[in-house]
This record gives structure tokens, C-alpha cells and sequence, in this order.
């Protein structure tokens, strides 16, 4: 990036003392060729301008990818950050809705190995009947298991 900076600066202080020059010439011939001089290095500049132009052009395309791009692990994360992670049994873990979330969506228990990987991934729940215990399983990578009725999240039993 600074290349043409520099090479942009360099093409403007030629520039200049070619200007400079032409002060105190009065041969036409020698005028002639400073002033050929001095559009040579004008072309030169403007050149160098351009390339700083694509090169600022290409640097805000990417920072627009970029910032695209934070927005949308932004709000992922923001879905993820309303789930807690809740044992339901021994050495069983799910994730959970959060209390203060289940005003404006149903209660329901997430994937934790989905849940890791980055997505939310709501588990399927199977009732056993004549039965305490739940069947859930993952549609996403097809873990199964089951939470009996001791474990089972109080907002889960009432269904």
C-alpha cells in the first residue's frame, strides 16, 4: 500500500522542480522537453493515483465483507447466549432456554454437541408411555437419549 504513496509523492516533487525549471528557461527548445518532462511525470502521478484508488477500493470491499461477516456471528451468538447448560441426570447435560426467554418462545432443550459446534439445534421429544421419562433425539446429528422424570425440566413434565 505504501508503494504508491511513495512512488505518488516522488512523481509530484519532480513534478514540482520541473515547474520550477521552466521559470528560468527562455530557450524554446529546452522549454519543449521540460514540458515533456513534466507531463511524463504528471502521467506518472495520475498513474500512481489510480492504483491508490483500486487499492482503497478493494480495502473497503473487504472491510464490508468483513463487517458482513461479524454481523453474522453476531447475531448466531446472540440466539446461542439465551441457553444455559442444565444437567438432566448423571453425566447428562443439555442446553436450555433460559427463564427469561420462555415469556416469547415455548421451553425446549437444545443439542449440546450442535450447540458446540456453533447452531442451535432443537432436540425432539418423545414421551414414553405410561412412563416418566422422555425420548429426545437430535435432527441434526442424531443423538439420542433419555431424561426420566426426576431430571426432567419442570416446563418439560407439564406437556
Amino acid at each position: 500500500m505504501i508503494d504508491w504513496v511513495a512512488a505518488a509523492f516522488t512523481s509530484a516533487k519532480t513534478a514540482g522542480d520541473i515547474a520550477k525549471s521552466l521559470i528560468t528557461l527562455r530557450d524554446e527548445d529546452m522549454v519543449r522537453g521540460r514540458v515533456m518532462d513534466l507531463t511524463g511525470t504528471l502521467m506518472e502521478l495520475q498513474q500512481q493515483m489510480m492504483l491508490g484508488q483500486l487499492e482503497q477500493m478493494a480495502l473497503i470491499k473487504q472491510v464490508a465483507e468483513l463487517e458482513e461477516a461479524l454481523r453474522k456471528v453476531s447475531a448466531k451468538q446472540n440466539v446461542l447466549d439465551r441457553y444455559e447448560l442444565l444437567g438432566v441426570g448423571p453425566a447428562k447435560v443439555v442446553y436450555a432456554l433460559k427463564e427469561e426467554f420462555q415469556k416469547t418462545e415455548p421451553p425446549h432443550l437444545c443439542c449440546t454437541n450442535c450447540y458446540d459446534k456453533g447452531h442451535r439445534s432443537v432436540l425432539k421429544a418423545i414421551r414414553q408411555s405410561g412412563s416418566t421419562s422422555m425420548k429426545f433425539s437430535c435432527p441434526d446429528c442424531a443423538n439420542t437419549f433419555y431424561i426420566t422424570g426426576e431430571y426432567l425440566p419442570a416446563a418439560l413434565r407439564a406437556q
